[in-house]
């Protein structure tokens, strides 16, 4: 029993330690700058079985709250976990007021976007606050 015992606390802790080292892309995250230096605050969470998010705030290039119609607008739709560790879904582009097709993947404390539409596509790189 003693010997079970053990085994089970190892496992244990070899699987929380696993778990711990994951790249997890729940939190508070900030957008690289817009065209007009403005970045938004995007809440991530988890929608059911897919990963979505909403704005939280808007700063200015200064890094002070600035007021904008994209607070409280969900800017993440439907990121799925794919096999390889990245998301795809949808995101929405304030600026062009339009969805993109995206694929996330979380790397430590950045989260690497590659957002396209029928013409292009583009990088974007957000940092997690929180």
């Amino acid at each position: 029993m003693s010997k079970f015992t053990t085994f089970l606390i190892i496992l244990c802790l070899s699987a929380g330690a696993s778990l711990a080292r994951a790249d997890v892309p729940l939190g508070l995250w900030q957008s690289g700058p817009d065209a007009t230096g403005t970045v938004v605050h995007v809440r991530t969470k988890i929608c059911g079985r897919a990963l979505c998010g909403c704005v939280e705030r808007a700063k200015d290039r200064r890094g002070y709250d600035t007021p904008s119609s994209a607070v409280g607008r969900k800017m993440l739709w439907d990121m799925l976990a794919q096999p390889d560790g990245t998301y795809e879904g949808q995101i929405w582009e304030p600026v062009g007021n339009r969805m993109l097709m995206a694929r996330m993947q979380v790397q430590g404390n950045t989260m690497q976007f590659r957002n396209c539409d029928a013409t292009a596509c583009q990088d974007a790189v957000w940092t997690r606050l929180r």
